[in-house]
């Protein structure tokens, strides 16, 4: 696989700088909130970013907040699309370390935060944790940081039942972490990688949630450890990796490797678990400008490129942050 870094002009007023915000795309739209910057500021504030036919333009949305219903300031946190809804689920104000487990719901047609009533017994609050669409219909919650340290399990929030529960799960279990990142692979498949243990090393290894089974299927350390990275993957259409399999190509961009804070581009197969580094950066060789800077806590979605729902896919990255500086640019590494 191989592709290159697009850094568009980006119209209208853009989020401060910030890192551990959440995103999520709707078709050409990418729907940020929160996070926090170093101050630390922590931030509940909502945005769109229109990505569509290459002209970018950030708006700021005022959402309408259903009674009862309060949106707290977070970082940590993540949003997940489904059907025509977004639910953000824990996160964690960062000066006090309050957790939070609270499930809120937006509705992308009138931008509207509700609560979301709930039976079955909730999980403990959490922050730094990933999250997918199961099957059209469930939450997948895993892993993150609670208040007794790193956590390893599983969670499922049915849309149409409004019950939490958590499954069994056999198989080879992956040890607890946080800042790991998590994408849905399939309908019912969840690829793990990285993160941080308990006892503060980063992690290396990628892992199989068979969510249909409800299995751990495979577990494959690689070369590469990461945290605070963000992952997507590529439709089977779009997947332009040549593996040899019948895998998708799952991307992976920047993160924390306990030595440096990076802005590689790897790819890993979901099948098979083999991973290669797709472009090193930035390089000496990289005009100025051309490549984003390293980062770390920064968010990612998977959007349509240039454009249409039916052609290929790109890797879009929004803000976070590095030793020097926060961050709230735009890049979108667009696989060839």
């Amino acid at each position: 696989m191989s592709g290159q870094w697009h850094l568009p002009k980006v119209e209208g007023l853009a989020p401060s700088p910030r890192g551990g915000h959440a995103c999520v795309a709707v078709g050409t739209k990418v729907v940020v909130f929160g996070g926090s910057d170093r101050a630390p500021l922590t931030f509940d504030d909502l945005w769109v970013l229109e990505t569509a036919h290459d002209q970018f333009e950030w708006t700021r949305i005022s959402p309408s907040i259903s009674p009862g219903c309060q949106i707290a300031a977070r970082s940590g946190a993540t949003l997940t699309l489904i059907r025509d809804k977004i639910y953000m689920f824990g996160g964690q104000e960062p000066v006090s370390e309050t957790r939070f487990g609270d499930l809120k719901c937006l509705d992308t047609n009138t931008w509207e935060w509700s609560n979301v009533e709930t039976r079955g017994g909730p999980p403990p609050a959490r922050h730094s944790h990933c999250a997918g669409c199961l099957a059209d219909q469930c939450l997948l919650v895993y892993g993150g940081s609670g208040h007794q340290g790193t956590l390893s399990d599983v969670w499922l929030f049915n849309v149409d039942q409004g019950s939490w529960s958590r499954p069994s799960v056999s198989g080879q279990h992956p040890a607890g972490r946080e800042m790991h990142s998590g994408v849905m692979v399939d309908d019912t498949t969840m690829l793990v990688y990285g993160g941080r243990s308990s006892d503060g090393r980063i992690l290396c290894d990628a892992a199989v949630l068979d969510a249909k089974q409800m299995k751990w299927t495979a577990t494959e350390f690689t070369p590469f450890q990461r945290c605070a990275h963000v992952s997507i993957a590529l439709s089977a259409s779009d997947d332009q990796a040549g593996t040899s399999s019948s895998g998708h190509a799952v991307l992976i961009y920047g993160g924390y490797s306990g030595e440096a804070v990076e802005g590689d581009i790897l790819k890993i197969d979901s099948k098979t678990l083999e991973i290669e580094i797709v472009r090193r950066g930035p390089r000496e060789s990289d005009k100025p400008g051309s490549v984003p800077q390293t980062r770390f806590a920064h968010a990612g979605a998977c959007i349509p490129w240039p454009g249409s729902i039916s052609q290929k896919q790109a890797l879009l990255v929004v803000g976070g942050v590095n030793p020097a500086d926060d961050l709230n640019d735009v890049a979108v590494w667009i696989p060839a």
